[in-house]
């Protein structure tokens, strides 16, 4: 099974007018509306959510086994043929927002792939994931870019009847599918921290091509091992 084109499908079986991911709240049972704002933790789990039924079709139309990932565990989701048990696939959701230079294009970009310092360097293969790394043989990021609605700070609780006049917190998104080593980079994300970043670019055509400078899996493991 190749994941990208699958993802690619099954978007169009669900969504045969169009991708409908403007969400504008959340619903109570007391059909209460309560708004978005445009905080980055909060739209992570946006995207995370909008993927999951496309996920859950690509698993359903090839007969895979799915599960998902708990908060801070690696990965968010975990598909595999249950003849082929250790031939798991991988499925991280990652999302940033566009940031301007003063000339007005967009400032390069990044997006972080999980700590260095967990399964890749646990001599078990154990610490920090789902299942032990050496079941998986495919690993794969799908990457969101949006830009923030800026008038959307605050949450509200509105009405029902309103939502349709109601805004999203995120437009313009573009999104990639790609193998994670393909778009892994060489150095540390930003800060003090041990996760791995991912290529920098102004472009996410580098993301989806998948541009970056390990040519394959191996490679990519072998560097991150011993950083």
């Amino acid at each position: 099974m190749n994941f990208k084109d699958e993802f690619k499908n099954a978007i169009t079986r669900l969504y045969p007018n169009g991708l409908e991911w403007d969400l504008v709240g959340v619903l109570t049972k007391s059909s209460k509306v309560y708004t978005l704002s445009y905080d980055s933790k909060i739209l992570s789990g946006i995207f995370e959510i909008l993927c999951e039924p496309v996920i859950i079709e690509i698993a359903e139309q090839n007969g895979y086994e799915l599960f998902k990932g708990v908060q801070n565990q690696y990965p968010e989701f975990t598909l595999f043929d249950p003849a082929k048990p250790n031939s798991k696939i991988a499925v991280d959701i990652k999302s940033t927002y566009r940031q301007k230079l003063k000339n007005g294009n967009v400032k390069p970009f990044a997006f972080t792939l999980g700590s260095y310092r967990s399964y890749l360097q646990d001599p078990s293969g154990k610490k920090g994931i789902l299942f032990p790394y050496s079941d998986y043989s495919e690993h794969w990021v799908i990457g969101f870019l949006y830009d923030r609605n800026l008038k959307l700070k605050n949450i509200e609780i509105r009405s029902i009847i309103e939502a349709a006049q109601l805004e999203a917190p995120y437009s313009n998104i573009e999104f990639f599918v790609q193998h994670k080593h393909s778009i892994a980079g060489k150095v540390k994300g930003s800060g003090n921290t041990t996760n791995i970043s991912s290529i920098k670019s102004c472009n996410i055509e580098d993301f989806s091509e998948g541009r970056g400078p390990f040519k394959t899996k191996e490679e990519f493991e072998n560097f991150w091992k011993n950083f």
